[in-house]
């Protein structure tokens, strides 16, 4: 089996040995979105899921489904790509073992990228590292459309270098994220840490997200904000391996040290924002946040489309100029 099918295996798996495995429990008791008999509300209503940053910004929500995005992301002028593009295609699985519970796949996906053809990183593709684990709902108070839900995950480095992953030995990515309604608008906020097991070729971070949106008073097509920022606490030490097109295997810091003419400081040091980590020297207390602005529609109970457009809003660029989105969404 191909390990980026992970998470549709899991999901999958599941649907078939939940009812079997559980058959003389309570319906409600393991895998209640999957055996028949159970009837829960997993979200509160007019909650809708957060959608951009999707890698990292995790719901607060435990639920079973399966999520599909479709990516375009542009790359800044004066970033090392020069310009050019990345289309990205992912699956995501949430399973909930309990009504509390859940296991989820978060990341994996497949990248086309394309830089500008004067810059010397080459066009390639490949896949994206591995990451997934266990959110658990601590505090579910309905009557205040309140939900707080620690999660953590482990990010597996199996991807492609030719797309920048593969690095490194693993990524630990305990996070915590809580919902709450006010009135006519919902919130949603996460926050959360991103911490290599090898911390010379990867960069320590911390990542925070909120989204905002009125789908309590709205209606079927619920318009969405969402900001969502990464802090680099830690800075590997450039020595993992990149590829350009004058260099096969050189070490990344000297790499950038020679791709901009201009000399490199903190801000011309990439990292990869909030999809691959490159262990970059010097990003240490640098900042790249975003806004995002999008809408979710729901075509029936169980499926729901979304779409947003993201740019940064922050000086610090890194790679991220803009970012179309889109994602199609199946709850049990």
């Amino acid at each position: 089996m191909s390990r980026h099918r992970f998470g549709s295996f899991v999901m999958v798996a599941a649907m078939f040995i939940a009812p079997a495995a559980f058959a003389g429990q309570d319906a409600c008791d393991w895998f209640p979105d999957l055996s028949q008999g159970c009837e829960r509300a997993p979200r509160f209503e007019g909650f809708i899921p957060p959608t951009s940053m999707p890698y990292l910004f995790e719901d607060p929500f435990i639920t079973t489904e399966i999520s599909a995005h479709g990516l375009w992301h542009d790359f800044p002028t004066d970033s090392v790509f020069q310009g050019g593009e990345a289309w990205v295609a992912a699956v995501q699985a949430r399973v909930a073992i309990t009504d509390r519970l859940a296991f989820i796949a978060t990341k994996d996906g497949y990248t086309w990228l394309r830089p500008d053809s004067d810059s010397q990183i080459s066009s390639d593709q490949g896949f994206f590292d591995i990451t997934a684990g266990f959110k658990y709902a601590a505090i579910v108070r309905p009557e205040d459309r309140f939900i707080l839900t620690p999660a953590i995950r482990i990010d597996i480095p199996v991807g492609n270098d030719q797309v920048f992953s593969g690095n490194g030995d693993g990524v630990i990515i305990p996070s915590i994220s809580s919902a709450l309604g006010l009135g006519a608008v919902n919130f949603i906020a996460n926050v959360g840490l991103r911490q290599p097991l090898s911390t010379n070729k990867e960069s320590t971070s911390i990542f925070y997200n909120l989204h905002a949106d009125a789908g309590e008073v709205i209606g079927p097509v619920v318009p969405f904000l969402e900001v969502n920022a990464t802090t680099w606490t830690q800075s590997g030490d450039g020595s993992s391996k990149v590829k350009t097109k004058s260099f096969n295997n050189v070490a990344l810091k000297t790499a950038q040290d020679v791709l901009f003419d201009a000399g490199v400081t903190a801000s011309r040091r990439w990292e990869g924002a909030d999809v691959v980590n490159l262990g970059s020297s010097g990003v240490s207390g640098q900042t790249v946040a975003t806004l995002a602005a999008g809408a979710r529609m729901s075509v029936t109970k169980n499926v729901s489309f979304g779409a947003y457009y993201e740019f940064p809003i922050t000086d610090r660029k890194d790679i991220f100029e803009q970012r179309v989105a889109i994602n199609a969404l199946y709850e049990f």
